[in-house]
């Protein structure tokens, strides 16, 4: 579905050049309102009352998920009360024990709040993104070593996976690529590295024995690995 795919994009875009600002809380329904937020330092959350402001659930289905409020570990009041807002809106909410928020929209989109803050999505066609959190397990993944880097947000669908890499320099991207190397993609490989006006452009793509193909890539300080078959 074409809203699957540009969401799919709007979560890599957003990973990948305005991950520093996701700290900062998107505007709530009220700015007087007192949002659950998690403390990084310790991992503590916040006290929180009754009258915490809801969430902005049109922003969330754009992709434009902030991971500050964990909307997931308010109170019951609170809870219900957005559970209501989203009904309102036209969006299904459900809250699960381990503190995570589920958002469902009418044409299958579902999008997840975990307990940390971080989000996922999966589209109606079996399409999922996510945004920040762990390296994900499933079959191209598992054909790459496992990176070093902090991830900053991945996509992925039936046919393909991509991935964002946060705080990475060109020689890391290349010491992975050789990582790459040594898992069997070097099959019809090209490499180019080139520093153009200033900037380090790197990419390593290939093929493995039974037909997937990889590409490694960094520029402007943006490093990112896609799979596919």
């Amino acid at each position: 579905m074409k809203k699957t795919r540009i969401l799919m994009l709007t979560f890599l875009l957003l990973a990948m050049f305005a991950l520093s600002s996701c700290g900062t809380a998107s505007p709530a329904n009220s700015l007087d309102d007192v949002p659950l937020t998690r403390d990084e330092s310790t991992g503590d959350t916040a006290s929180v009352t009754s009258d915490t402001a809801v969430p902005d659930f049109s922003s969330i289905m754009a992709g434009n998920s902030e991971t500050e409020t964990v909307w997931g570990l308010q109170d019951p009041a609170a809870r219900q009360r957005i559970i209501d807002a989203a009904k309102a809106d036209g969006f299904d909410v459900s809250f699960g024990a381990d503190g995570s928020m589920t958002v469902k929209d009418k044409d299958g989109t579902i999008f997840v709040q975990k307990s940390d803050g971080t989000w996922t999505m999966q589209g109606e066609d079996g399409q999922s993104a996510q945004l920040g959190g762990d390296w994900p397990d499933n079959e191209f993944t598992r054909l790459v070593p496992k990176p070093d880097f902090k991830l900053a947000g991945a996509s992925t669908s039936d046919d393909g996976f991509s991935a964002a890499f946060q705080s990475v320099n060109a020689d890391q991207i290349k010491a992975y690529a050789e990582k790459v190397k040594a898992n069997g993609f070097t099959v019809d490989a090209e490499e180019e590295d080139q520093n153009v006006y200033g900037v380090v452009v790197y990419t390593y793509s290939a093929y493995n024995a039974d037909g997937y193909h990889v590409e490694v890539t960094f520029a402007s300080g943006t490093g990112g690995i896609t799979i596919g078959k």
